[in-house]
């Protein structure tokens, strides 16, 4: 009884296929922008503060339209809202091809950004309700190591076309893409619209308590749970835009590396990323199915592996060895990114299904200004230092600090005692529907 009830149908693999590619897709589309980095900046005559706002402004409206995109999801359903979003980013990125003068790319970034706004956290919340709570870490990793994956899998394949067919040749094949998987979606998937009481109710259990969700979900917004959970994405996306705007810069230039050997290297990070996600979340669901803790689960995975990331950060910048420097950025990277996996599942325990797409969008509003701060000000002090190396050397230090701050906040200061208790009571409060 209890391995069924905690099972995963076939359908919900298939979503969850879906969701994957969905995040592959969307971290692609992101990626290529590094990639093509050292072209674009040639061609349009950039220098490094500039190029730092072109990575900034990506999350101009990312903010906003997350936030609206899972409010919108409660009221008309996940899917339509995926469909239009997906559409928006491929019709954006066959745009960038006709790119010829700073302000032209400006603008394909932002509109870019308000199209993927709430990609991350639309992915979540479909995928929180055809997984129950013991499987939410890997399940949601399945999903999120679509982000990592598909930056490592487009990276040579994207590289590749840029040497050999220009850099919009790049732009247009994912544009294509999003096209394509559209189709797929609006044929596969299908809205869930019992709501929770409901289910509950037809099972013969105890409805949630729907005049409590809307306190509830307002109480965590503004709870110190919360907020200290969402600084962590933020500074996630602080990291984890640095290695999508910069790494590959800062490995050519830097590091010197040519551009064969950087098509192979730049896709090191986003493959540990993967396996570090698989295998920190299989630990956290162990853990979490063991203890029914989301402190011993979640926020004691979340805060070490942070402060990890923002170690190897700090040391990435002391050795001359090219080899060592790439390891230990790329492993900072990789621990770093550890939040988009651990947040969203920390999320389902604090908040009524009927409210995740409003909370995860938010979680990702706030998450998504480190991407605009991080680019930024890893442009300015590029800019502004004696010298590049020791510009970029200063950001990986000062991103370091950014994961180390709130990483220790979140793992000495998260709490949430009575919404575990809760949480212990009623286990299946947030079973899948």
């Amino acid at each position: 009884m209890e391995q069924r009830k905690n099972s995963v149908s076939k359908k919900a693999w298939v979503i969850i296929f879906l969701l994957f590619l969905l995040t592959v897709i969307s971290n692609a589309d992101k990626a290529i922008i590094g990639f093509a980095s050292v072209s674009i900046i040639e061609e349009l005559g950039l220098n490094a503060e500039q190029w730092g706002v072109v990575g900034s402004v990506f999350f101009l409206l990312y903010s906003i339209s997350a936030v609206l995109g899972g409010s919108l999801a409660d009221k008309i359903g996940a899917k339509k809202v995926i469909i239009g979003m997906v559409a928006i980013w491929s019709v954006v990125q066959f745009s960038t091809i006709f790119v010829s003068s700073f302000a032209y790319l400006l603008v394909t970034r932002i509109i870019l950004g308000a199209g993927e706004g709430p990609s991350y956290s639309l992915a979540m919340t479909a995928a929180s309700k055809y997984l129950p709570k013991e499987k939410l870490g890997i399940g949601l990793t399945l999903v999120s190591i679509g982000g990592p994956l598909g930056v490592a899998i487009s990276a040579p394949i994207l590289m590749n076309m840029i040497i050999n067919y220009g850099w919009r040749s790049a732009f247009i094949a994912t544009g294509v893409v999003g096209f394509v998987w559209i189709i797929a979606w609006i044929f596969i998937a299908k809205e869930k619209a019992v709501t929770e009481g409901e289910s509950a109710a037809a099972k013969g259990g105890t409805p949630v308590s729907i005049v409590s969700t809307e306190t509830k979900f307002t109480s965590v917004l503004f709870s110190k749970n919360f907020i200290l959970v969402a600084l962590c994405g933020f500074a996630t996306y602080w990291s984890f835009t640095i290695g999508l705007n910069w790494l590959p810069n800062y490995l050519e230039n830097g590091r010197n590396l040519s551009e064969e050997t950087l098509s192979l290297v730049v896709a090191l990070p986003w493959i540990m990323i993967t396996l570090s996600q698989i295998t920190f979340s299989s630990i956290s669901d162990r853990i979490y199915h063991k203890t029914k803790s989301m402190v011993k689960g979640r926020i004691f995975i979340l805060g070490p592996v942070l402060l990890a990331g923002a170690a190897s950060y700090v040391f990435g910048t002391m050795v001359s060895s090219n080899i060592l420097a790439i390891a230990l950025l790329s492993l900072g990277l990789t621990f770093g990114c550890i939040t988009l996996v651990m947040g969203p599942a920390i999320l389902v325990d604090l908040v009524s299904p009927k409210h995740q797409g409003k909370v995860q969008g938010w979680f990702m509003a706030i998450t998504s200004l480190g991407g605009i701060v991080g680019p930024y000000v890893t442009g300015l002090l590029i800019e502004n230092s004696a010298s590049q190396a020791a510009g970029f050397h200063l950001a990986f230090q000062v991103c370091g600090l950014v994961l180390l701050v709130f990483g220790g906040l979140v793992w000495m200061s998260v709490r949430p005692e009575k919404l575990e208790n809760s949480a212990e009571i009623n286990p299946d409060a947030t079973k899948a529907i």
